[in-house]
Parts: structure tokens; C-alpha cells; sequence
């Protein structure tokens, strides 16, 4: 039988370089098709390249026969296989040839075994077809050796070896990989879109790693994407893949790139291919898009309905892509993502491959993403684009006008892309640590400890393994900063942000973008510090700076707008704060409407001010507002909601609304011990929360006592014994053990308390005034009434200051020393104070009722002190009704209210009203005489006043007789 002809032997014309670098590549594409596609691309061939169509079908019908005849086929055959039979056993350097595993449009792939001895193992060894052996094939050839020796990296199959064999056929020796295609491996395996977006983030870091190398692939598909049996991704293939700095001169490139560039896969070509532009990074993340698209619906976001190679040409180049959410329910972001990802206009695309990772990251995470939807001008660009005769005239009157916007936008463009990629090491160090975030699930103790050693290892080798490269290392010292300050440790937080600052200036100058942001993350820092004068200057220049740089109406001045917000609410400036949230919200909902995340975010922050500033309806509406949005979009069980539902029910709790309040507390609680772990400050904080509604408005202190035990352990160990937390649960403490009786115990932990806010914000503090206020009180408990009112006195004078005089916080300290005042025997001093008090709070307010009842009872037994006995009836009757109304029969309040009339009736005559009055007040006080010994005292002192009467008019009556 006579030998069988190469296909490269069938050609009816002359074998010239040109038409061989012409038949190349489609050659290539055309064998890796099968059978059912080859010939609809075959007909349009003939259409659009008739000259080599012909060739090419002469070609590949040799090739089927082949096929046909077991050429290369594993199966036996009787028909003899001179190749197969000779190149079995071939020794091809450390490598034994053992079977052919099939062939390429380039090659033929055998399976290999390492032959040298120094140890087992096997390979695919990929030989150049002989039809291809011309010098456009074998350049060819060559370029995928390069490339492959290019790159290096877990997701890629590797390149272990290469040469030429005797006969002088090159050979690429590659990791042999056992796996399957992706769609399947997601298909069969039955993944949910969380693991098909983490097995294809794999993806995207094989091929940024190809990028960074300046190597474009170019024909990303399932079928060069596997995964082996552990889940590990496999990029293969990349015989088309385009060196962006090449070796090749330039009538090579010409020869080699070009054609090459026809070498693609329809369904998976990007615009720029199917129209023969210029294929760039940007084209591989088309690719990518698609390929994220189909894994995650099972559908072709172009060529739905496409029965040829050319109509998915013609789809891809002029068909916009589906959105993914008409395939797929509740997209969301990603839908987002995916379509930034599939723009026609590469430039408009997501600018890196780390880019597109950091966003679906984002979506992981449920964190803001930066694809947006389409915008009005990139819709109005559409539709000139779809309908560019008609619109041909205004095109030409505006031509000079968008001429300058396309630069503009490109230049944005490329500054993006550069920003983006001087922060990539420092997003992959966030996403490292991400889940040591606050906000963030998954941070537990171990995760902590583990963090925190890789921390300390990365800081170390900064100054020694980054000396020559000043801005990686400023870059990366600023996110260990920011990830020290994600766990809770704020003094190595602030040393390395310190640094971080300084080097910044001097790489980038005092008034640059990323100088502005050393500044914020800086400033952020010493708030969590407790160091507020040095944040709000911090703050203040980040504000500053943003505004001159940026603009009023950019995300990162917004931000800075918040945290300087937030230091100026600390320092009791409450106008301040609230302008400075307002305006940060306003920016917010300007650039992202207002069910963005980022809005949510503002909301909360203006609402933390109003709810200071006692504005409690305003503050519950935007907190409403904001948690709908971030159980929306994040879950109910996200960090971000809980941090909600805490603001919330503290507001609810001052509205009032006591159950709503504990039932947000709780849910807060179990939200934040399931992600971010048992021992965070977050935590902490939710504890103290829960635990001062159970103490002072249920009242259940034994559980208050436990929570908040809790709470202060958390604090000591996380943030330092003299943290101003640490100063709010030993405040708290002490109010607990003082109302279980043990006064002592309560002084010395408020002493211990108020050190430690006075050398945190200094004397003029409103957390300065909650510790002496509360330490007043225990004097007062002590019988030490005298040394309470020199307190008091001071700390009213602050809370006028800095809370203004009508707050609620202020007329608090007002009654509190009113009464200090009357039981030291100044009722007329008291009672200018009382009805000062009585004036500014508003009936019926939840938040306020408890002051307005004890300014009440104050003021009637004030009276009563004074002679003014009618008066202080009248005073003293409907407060009664109104302690029993909203605090129960048997409260503390009620039984002084009781007191106070019997007082008034004993000071009339009414011994009788007096002694009944006066017997209910010692009845609800027994359970209580040791949490309340002034109240339980003054009951005792009335009623023996009242036997002395009783005594003295039976005495009387007798002398008269």
C-alpha cells in the first residue's frame, strides 16, 4: 500500500511562506473543530476567503482521512502507523515517548515518562505537527515554548522541558494535567455561584499572572480551562497566545501575530478579535467574561441562537451582550460585573485582570463594587454607535467636542489603571487578611493569632527586603496598618501608619492623593486610640486635601467627610458632626442613589450624630432605612447589618419601645459572635448595650452583671486595661454593684474609670461628666450629699458647655444636683433647678419621662420643705399616677412619690392620708432598703415623725382631760 500523502503535500498551489502563514492558523482552528461545525465554517469561508477555502478543505479532508484510517489512534488498526509505530519508545532527553493522548491543530500530544532515573514520573510531550513544519509553523512552535517559559504559576500548566528530535521536530515536554473542563466540573459537581466565582477567581490569577508576563492568551475557553480531581484550575494551551513585548521583527510580526490573531474560538472571541482590531489584555478579560457568564447561567451571553462560526462574529461585533440578570435570578452586583467585563469598547472594560478578581471579591465579601450600571452617556454612545448615518451632521458639529471627552475618559482611564496597579499589592494583602476585618466574617480567635504572627513577620522584613523598592513598601506598610487596626491592635496600627505617612510625603509630596489617604487611615486610627485632638487634625487635613484634589463630590472626600464626622461627635461637637454628615450623605446619594451600600453607610453615621443630639425619630427613620438596605444586599446575619441593628435599638430603647429594643440587641449579638468571633471589641460593645437596657430598664441585673462582666474581659484583653471601652464597662459596672447595695465597690470603679477618660479626653469631656455624675451619686447613697452638689456643680457647668442647655444629657446633671440640693437642706435652690428641668423636657417622650417623674417628686417634696404644702399637692398627686403608670406599683419612684404626699398630708394635718401613704412607700422599699438606703431612710424618718405627732396629740388630749 503506498504511503499515506501530508496534508502539507496535498496543496494544488505553490507551498510559498505567504500562504502557508496564510493556511496556518485557520488550519489550526479548523482541526480542532468538530465535524458538525467544520463544515457551516467551511461554507462562509468560502464566501469571505475563497482562495483559501479551497485549500483548506483539501487540507483537512486529507485529515479526516487519516482520522478515518486510525492515524494517531490508540485503537489497532490494520492499516500500518509509520509515525506512531516509530516514535513509541522514542527517548526525547530525560523523557521516554510511551502512547499518543491525541493532537492539536499544532501538535501532537503523547504521553511520556521520565526515563533518566532520578525519579518517577510522567508528562505530555507535544510534537509540531509535520504539517506545520515551514517557518511560520515552527516560529509558531517556538512562541509557545517562549511563552509557556514565561510564565510560572500553580494555575498554569507548566513547561518542564523542550528541544528537537533527531529528525528535527521541536518538542514541548509540559505538566501533564488529569481533569476536566470547568463548565462540566461546575455542571457535574452541582456548585452553587459562590464556588463556581472562587474556582474562577483561579482563573483570573492565572491569567493576571500571564499579564504581568506580558503574555496575552487569547483563546480562553472551557475546553483550555481543567480542573483536577483536588479542585485545582489548569489553564492550558496557549499556541495563540500573543507575546506583548516580542522578539520578532516586524514583517514577523506581521506574519506571526496577525494571522494568528484568526486562530480563535467564535464563541469566546472578544469585538476587537471578530473585527480585527487590536487584540491586548483587554481581550482576554472579554474571554473571561463570557466564560463567568456561561458558568454561572448556562448560557451564551451573544450567541444564543447562532448556527455558525460567522453569526457568532457577527453577534459578538454588533449584538449588545444579555444582561446576566435576564438569566439568572437575583444577580445583583454581578450583574454589574459581568457586563463591565463584556463592553465592546475594550477601554471600557475592567482595565486588569485584578481588577475584575477585586470586584468579584468585593461581591464575596459584600462589599461595594466598582462596576456600575450603564450610564446615560455610555447608553447615548450605544445608540450613535447603532445609528451612526443618522446621526452623522450632529456628529460632525460636536466633533471637536468629543474628541477632547475621549481623551479625557482615556486618560481617566490610564490613570485608573495605574492607581489600581500601585495598589495591588496592597489589595492582595487585604484579601489575605480580609477576614480579620471588622466588618467582615470569619474572624475568630485563631484567625487572629494566626493574622497577627503573619503580621508581625511581614513587618519585619519590610525595611530589609523592600529597601530599593520605597513604593511597594510604603504601599505595603500602609495595608499591614490598616489590617493591625482591622484587629483591634491600634498602637502597632498607628507605628506603621506613622511611617507609612512620613514616607508617603516624601515620595508623593504634601499634597498628593495618597498622602491624603495616609492621612485618613491615620487619623482613624488615634480616634480608635482615644487620641481624638490628633485625629480631628488628621481628619481635617484628609478633608481638606480631598476636597482641593478630588472635589466636593467625590467617594473618598465623602469618607473622610464621615470619619472626621465621627471625631467631632466625640468631642461633643455636635453641629459640627452633623453638618459633616450631611454633607457626606448628600455626596453619597448623589453619586449612588439611595439604595447603594455606600449610602446606607452615611445614613448610619448622620443617624449616630441626630440620636447624641437627641433627635430619636429622625435618627430611628434613617436607621430603618439603612439596615433594610444592608439586610438587602449583604444578608441579615452581615457584620455591617448588626452594626445597625445595635444603633438601632438604642434608639429604640429611647423611644421607648423596651422589647423592640432588646429583641435588635440580641439579634446584633448572635450576628456578631457567628462572624467575627466570641472575643472582638464589636462584641463587647453589643454586650454593654444589651446589658445597660436589662439593668435599667427591665430591670434584670443579675444578667446585666454577666453580659457586661463579659464585655470588660473582651475590652482588657484586646484593647489594654486603660482603653476608654474599658472605661465605659467599668462605669457601667459600677452602676450594677451600685444598685446592688455594695457603694464601696461602686466608688472605686468609677475613680478607676473617670483616670482613665480624663487622660484619654481630658477634664472637658462628656464621658469625664457620666463617671463624676455617676460617682456623685454614690456619695449621695453614702450619705455624703455635701460632696455630691461640689461635683455636680462642675459637671453641669460642663454639660452646658458642650451639650448645650436644654439636652437631655444636661438636664439629667440638673436634677441629679437638684436633688443632691435637697438633701443637703437647700430645697430653694433645688426648686429653681427642678422646674428648669420640667420646662425643657417634653411630655410624653420615652426618652425623657424618667426625668420629668423624679424632677416632679423632687420639686413636690421641695415644696412641701418650704411650707408651700397646697402647692406641692397639686404637684405631687398626678406624678404619683403618673411613676405607678409608667414604671409599676412597686418601682422606687412610685414609693417616693408616695413619700412626698406624705409628707404633704403629715405637713397638713392629714395624719391618716399620711400614715397610709407613707406605710405603701416602706412597703414597696423593703425588698430595696439596701440598693436604695436615702429613699429607704427618709421613709423611716417620716413615718417616726409621724408616730411623734400621733404621740404628741395623744399627749396633748390627756392634760386636757
Amino acid at each position: 500500500m503506498a504511503e499515506t500523502p501530508r496534508p502539507h503535500e496535498q496543496l494544488s498551489a505553490p507551498a510559498t511562506p505567504d500562504l502557508l502563514a496564510a493556511l496556518g492558523p485557520l488550519l489550526e482552528h479548523g482541526l480542532e473543530l468538530p465535524p458538525e461545525e467544520r463544515a457551516p465554517w467551511l461554507a462562509e469561508l468560502r464566501v469571505t476567503r475563497a482562495g483559501l477555502a479551497l485549500e483548506l478543505e483539501r487540507l483537512l479532508a486529507a485529515e479526516g482521512e487519516l482520522d478515518r484510517r486510525g492515524f494517531l489512534d490508540s485503537r489497532p488498526s490494520s492499516l500500518p502507523q509509520p509515525e506512531a509505530a516509530g516514535l513509541a519508545g522514542m527517548r526525547l532527553g530525560a523523557w521516554t515517548l510511551e502512547r499518543p493522548l491525541g493532537q492539536g491543530g499544532m501538535g501532537t500530544v503523547w504521553l511520556a515518562r521520565r526515563a533518566d532515573g532520578r525519579f518517577e514520573g510522567t508528562a505530555a510531550v507535544k510534537l509540531l505537527n509535520l504539517a506545520l513544519l515551514d517557518p511560520v509553523g515552527s516560529e509558531r512552535f517556538r512562541r509557545e515554548g517562549t511563552v509557556l517559559a514565561r510564565v510560572s504559576h500553580p494555575n498554569i500548566a507548566g513547561l518542564l522541558d523542550a528541544g528537537v528530535t533527531d529528525g528535527g521536530q521541536p518538542y514541548l515536554v509540559l505538566e501533564r494535567i488529569e481533569g476536566e473542563r470547568i463548565d462540566r466540573h461546575c455542571d457535574e459537581r452541582r456548585l452553587d455561584p459562590v464556588q463556581r466565582i472562587r474556582l474562577f477567581l483561579d482563573v483570573l490569577a492565572a491569567v493576571g499572572h500571564a499579564h504581568a508576563n506580558l503574555v496575552v492568551h487569547r483563546d480562553l475557553k472551557p475546553s483550555n480551562i481543567l480542573v483536577t480531581a483536588d479542585g485545582t484550575v489548569k489553564l492550558l494551551d496557549f499556541g495563540i497566545a500573543k507575546l506583548l513585548e516580542t522578539e520578532t521583527t516586524p514583517a514577523e510580526r506581521s506574519r506571526l501575530t496577525d494571522q494568528g490573531g484568526l486562530a480563535l474560538t467564535p464563541e469566546y472571541a472578544a469585538p476587537e478579535q471578530a473585527t480585527g482590531g487590536a487584540v491586548t489584555t483587554a481581550t482576554d478579560v472579554y474571554a473571561l467574561g463570557v466564560l463567568l457568564y456561561q458558568l454561572l447561567s448556562g448560557r451564551h451571553p451573544t450567541g444564543e441562537g447562532c448556527s455558525s462560526a460567522a453569526e457568532h462574529l457577527r453577534a459578538i461585533a454588533e449584538t449588545e451582550p444579555r444582561r446576566l440578570s435576564a438569566a439568572v435570578a437575583g444577580a445583583g452586583d454581578l450583574d454589574n460585573i459581568v457586563a463591565k467585563a463584556l463592553r465592546k469598547d475594550p477601554v471600557e472594560r475592567y482595565p486588569t485582570v485584578a481588577a475584575f478578581a477585586d470586584d468579584l471579591r468585593r461581591y464575596l465579601a459584600h462589599e461595594p463594587v466598582s462596576a456600575r450600571p450603564d450610564s446615560v452617556r455610555y447608553r447615548t454612545a450605544k445608540f450613535v454607535r447603532r445609528h451612526r448615518g443618522g446621526v452623522a451632521l450632529a456628529v460632525a458639529l460636536v466633533l471637536a467636542l468629543v474628541v477632547v471627552v475621549v481623551r479625557e475618559y482615556r486618560l481617566r482611564a490610564l490613570a485608573q489603571s495605574e492607581a489600581q496597579t500601585a495598589r495591588a499589592v496592597e489589595q492582595y494583602l487585604l484579601t489575605v487578611f480580609g477576614a480579620s476585618d471588622p466588618f467582615l466574617p470569619g474572624d475568630t480567635s485563631a484567625a487572629h493569632s494566626s493574622a497577627r504572627e503573619l503580621l508581625d513577620r511581614g513587618v519585619a522584613r519590610l525595611d530589609t527586603s523592600l529597601a530599593r523598592q520605597p513604593e511597594v513598601r510604603t504601599r505595603l506598610r500602609s495595608a499591614l496598618g490598616r489590617v493591625y487596626n482591622n484587629l483591634g491592635l491600634y498602637d502597632e496600627a498607628a507605628t506603621q501608619l506613622e511611617l507609612a505617612l512620613s514616607e508617603e510625603r516624601a515620595l508623593t509630596g504634601e499634597r498628593d492623593a495618597a498622602t491624603a489617604a495616609a492621612l485618613d487611615q491615620l487619623g482613624q486610627v488615634r480616634d480608635r486610640q482615644g487620641r481624638v485632638d490628633e485625629a480631628d487634625s488628621l481628619l481635617n487635613q484628609a478633608v481638606g486635601l480631598r476636597r482641593e484634589l478630588l472635589g466636593d463630590r467625590d467617594e473618598a472626600t465623602a469618607q473622610s467627610l464621615e470619619h472626621l464626622s465621627g471625631v467631632r461627635r466625640e468631642r461633643n461637637d455636635y453641629p459640627g458632626a452633623e453638618a459633616l454628615a450631611r454633607e457626606a450623605l448628600g455626596i453619597q446619594r448623589a453619586l449612588h442613589g439611595d439604595s447603594a451600600l455606600e449610602t446606607a453607610g452615611s445614613r448610619q453615621t448622620l443617624a449616630e450624630v441626630l440620636t447624641d443630639r437627641g433627635a430619636h425619630q429622625e435618627a430611628a427613620s434613617l436607621y430603618r432605612e439603612a439596615l433594610a438596605v444592608r439586610e438587602r444586599l449583604l444578608g441579615p446575619t452581615h457584620p455591617l447589618a448588626a452594626r445597625t441593628m445595635f444603633n438601632l435599638a438604642l434608639t429604640e430603647r429611647r423611644l421607648g419601645h423596651i422589647a423592640a429594643a432588646e429583641s435588635l440587641y440580641r439579634r446584633a449579638l448572635a450576628a456578631q459572635r457567628a462572624t467575627l468571633g466570641p472575643d472582638h471589641p464589636i462584641v463587647a460593645a453589643t454586650l454593654n448595650g444589651l446589658s445597660d437596657l436589662l439593668q435599667k430598664a427591665t430591670p434584670r441585673l443579675a444578667e446585666a452583671e454577666t453580659l457586661l462582666r463579659e464585655a470588660l474581659e473582651i475590652n482588657r484583653r484586646k484593647l489594654g486595661p486603660h482603653h476608654a471601652e474599658v472605661a465605659t464597662n467599668l462605669g457601667n459596672l459600677a452602676v450594677i454593684v451600685r444598685e446592688r447595695g455594695d457603694f464601696v465597690e461602686a466608688e472605686r470603679l468609677l475613680r478607676v474609670a473617670l483616670a482613665i477618660d480624663q487622660a484619654t479626653f481630658g477634664p472637658d469631656h462628656t464621658y469625664t461628666g457620666y463617671d463624676l455624675n455617676e460617682l456623685a451619686s454614690v456619695l449621695r447613697m453614702r450619705g455624703m450629699p455635701d460632696s455630691a452638689v461640689s461635683i455636680l456643680r462642675g459637671v453641669l457647668d460642663l454639660n452646658r458647655r458642650v451639650s448645650g442647655p436644654a439636652h437631655r444629657n444636661t438636664m439629667a446633671v440638673a436634677i441629679h444636683l437638684a436633688r443632691a440640693l435637697r438633701e443637703s437642706g437647700r430645697p430653694a435652690e433645688a426648686i429653681e433647678l427642678f422646674r428648669e428641668a420640667l420646662a425643657h423636657l417634653e411630655a410624653g417622650n420615652p426618652d425623657t419621662d424618667p426625668f420629668r417623674v423624679i424632677a416632679g417628686i423632687g420639686l413636690g417634696r421641695s415644696l412641701v420643705e418650704l411650707g408651700k404644702t397646697d402647692e406641692a399637692l397639686a404637684q405631687l398627686q398626678p406624678v404619683l399616677a403618673e411613676a405607678s403608670a409608667k414604671f409599676g406599683a412597686q418601682d422606687y419612684r412610685t414609693a417616693e412619690a408616695h413619700l412626698g404626699l406624705g409628707e404633704c398630708f403629715l405637713a397638713l394635718g392629714r395624719r391618716q392620708e399620711a400614715e397610709s401613704a407613707l406605710l405603701d412607700a416602706r412597703t414597696i422599699m423593703a425588698p430595696q432598703r439596701r440598693t436604695q438606703p436615702i429613699l429607704s431612710a427618709e421613709i423611716d424618718r417620716s413615718l417616726r415623725r409621724l408616730r411623734q405627732s400621733a404621740d404628741a396629740g395623744r399627749s396633748g388630749l390627756s392634760t386636757s382631760r
